[in-house]
């Protein structure tokens, strides 16, 4: 329908500059020739009504009585225009201002004709004469029509002022006429006043509804092209509006139209509601974690500024800015290790060089011998922490490819526990669907979940027999990820040392490690696309977990 609309709108307007003539109000809707078709429809219905009236004889409905035979003929004639006028309609030819005119004219010269033969207008045809003219100033409002009417006024006056002169009418009928005609003129100037000044209104509004249209699809493509996420959801948590970014954001709903937020977002609605309770109109922002898997920033505004109606959303993904964040660090890293392999590598090996060649000399007691040990072992030691440095500064672009978890996590667990020493019933292994697959560079994942296993058995007991280690891999519908969760029954890692687990650096032993192992880890998951975090526990234990993009189809 609107489109239509939209099509009929310029003709129209065209139209009416090329003619000069107001549109009138009833035409401004998807079809602009049903009143004249439904016209068009009466005049052949009266004029075959006027014919069998003829056919029939004159006694019951006291028409033609004056002059018969002109009387059938203008029927006749009458009902042959009809026939044609319906043609003419239905195929839109000619224009239709010029059938408006020519049907109207016409009908009012038949109709006159109808009246002299029926020597007055009795019998009814006053109301049959006063439609046409009237309905030519609904159709076509202005001057023209005006100018019609009164035209059709004097010749109807003349008409019955020559019947008065011949005595077939009396003066009461004249009067009556009198009436019909000043009636006619008033309500002809009259509706076509109210409806030139209602068409003029009208083509306004629909201008100002299209501009509102075409600004409305204006921001909605401004929306839609935004990096931040944007919905507008109403109080009673529909969703109105919900841009691409968005969309991705809360994991590719399918139906979000039809669903509220707290089906699609449930952490993100019960901030909402609380906001529209006590916080409404105040800009607030929240951090969530959607689904317990992506971590989401929002800020909420009234949508508006009197009512409470719409809230405006704005979404972004933590992970993005955690990235941005990352780089920089990285970038300084690099700065920093390009020092570190120019100023500290060369001093380094030529201690480590010097406490070799002491420590092949024959006159060392056995002090002197361990205060060797000490040297080349810390050098060992600082000279694996500038090579993960260096490593992690030249940190190439992923070679991803297609992981089936079932067959891959299956044989990691048995290499890991070969070579690490634990048996085969201390690691279970739980994948979700047993199908699920992921995009991830294959080195990369191996090293991110050896260093997460190596640090359960390193850290988690003492005695490594007791470890219980778990990989547990399960989709996550809402988000379309996987959540794989690297969980031990160990100690846990403590409270104050939950927010430093991934700084470069930081490590919770003085004799192992070099505080890189966690962090690289991270940095790693980062560049497959996925995210590494620590989960706390409830009860004892430690449970990595990464959030993995799922291998998609396209």
């Amino acid at each position: 329908m609107q489109s239509k609309i939209r099509q009929l709108t310029p003709i129209l307007a065209k139209r009416q500059e090329t003619n000069g003539l107001p549109i009138s109000a009833f035409l401004l809707d998807e079809n602009t020739w049903s009143p004249l078709q439904l016209y068009s429809i009466y005049r052949l219905i009266l004029a075959g009504i006027l014919v069998i009236i003829g056919l029939l004889g004159y006694s019951f409905a006291q028409l033609g009585r004056f002059k018969p035979e002109l009387f059938d003929a203008a029927s006749l004639v009458y009902l042959s225009i009809a026939l044609i006028g319906i043609f003419l309609a239905h195929f839109r030819w000619p224009s239709f201002s010029d059938q408006v005119y020519l049907h109207t004219g016409i009908d009012i010269m038949l109709l006159l004709m109808l009246v002299f033969a029926n020597g007055g207008l009795h019998s009814g045809l006053d109301l049959l004469f006063a439609l046409p003219v009237i309905l030519a100033n609904v159709l076509r409002p202005g001057q023209y029509s005006l100018f019609l009417s009164a035209v059709s006024v004097i010749a109807l006056l003349s008409i019955q002022l020559y019947l008065q002169s011949t005595s077939h009418i009396d003066s009461s009928e004249l009067s009556h006429t009198g009436l019909l005609t000043f009636f006619v003129l008033v309500i002809s100037w009259l509706v076509g006043d109210w409806l030139e000044k209602a068409s003029k209104t009208a083509a306004l509004a629909k201008k100002r509804g299209q501009d509102i249209a075409s600004l409305s699809q204006l921001n909605q493509s401004i929306l839609d092209q935004l990096q931040m996420g944007i919905l507008v959801v109403e109080r009673s948590g529909v969703i109105r509006h919900i841009n691409p970014r968005a969309w991705e954001m809360l994991g590719q709903p399918d139906h979000w139209r039809s669903q509220p937020l707290k089906l699609l977002a449930p952490e993100l609605n019960v901030h909402l509601q609380h906001w529209f309770k006590y916080t409404c109109p105040k800009v607030v922002s929240y951090d969530i974690k959607h689904w317990q898997t992506t971590e989401l920033n929002f800020r909420l505004s009234q949508l508006g500024s009197r009512d409470k109606s719409a809230a405006l959303i704005y979404l972004e993904d933590i992970t993005e800015q955690r990235e941005k964040q990352q780089g920089v660090k990285m970038a300084s890293l690099g700065q920093l290790t390009a020092n570190i392999a120019h100023e500290i590598r060369n001093p380094l090996g030529a201690i480590s060089h010097a406490a070799q060649l002491l420590s092949e000399s024959s006159d060392l007691d056995q002090a002197d011998e361990r205060m060797v040990q000490i040297i080349q072992s810390n050098s060992k030691r600082m000279n694996v922490t500038i090579e993960s440095v260096l490593n992690l500064s030249r940190k190439k672009n992923p070679n991803q490819e297609t992981l089936h978890l079932q067959s891959w996590l299956s044989e990691f667990v048995h290499d890991f526990a070969m070579q690490s020493g634990l048996k085969k019933s201390q690691i279970r292994l739980s994948i979700k669907p047993i199908s699920a697959e992921i995009c991830f560079d294959p080195t990369h994942f191996h090293q991110v979940l050896w260093n997460l296993c190596r640090n359960a058995v390193k850290y988690a007991f003492d005695d490594a027999s007791k470890l219980k280690l778990m990989l547990s891999c399960s989709l996550q519908l809402e988000t379309k990820t996987m959540m794989l969760n690297v969980i031990d029954n160990g100690r846990g890692v403590r409270e104050e040392n939950q927010q430093r687990l991934f700084e470069p650096f930081f490590t919770t032993s003085s004799s192992q490690g070099t505080g890189l192992g966690l962090f690289m880890a991270r940095e790693l998951c980062l560049t497959n696309n996925a995210y590494l975090e620590y989960i706390k526990l409830p009860a004892k234990g430690s449970c990595f977990r990464i959030i993995l993009p799922i291998k998609t189809n396209n």
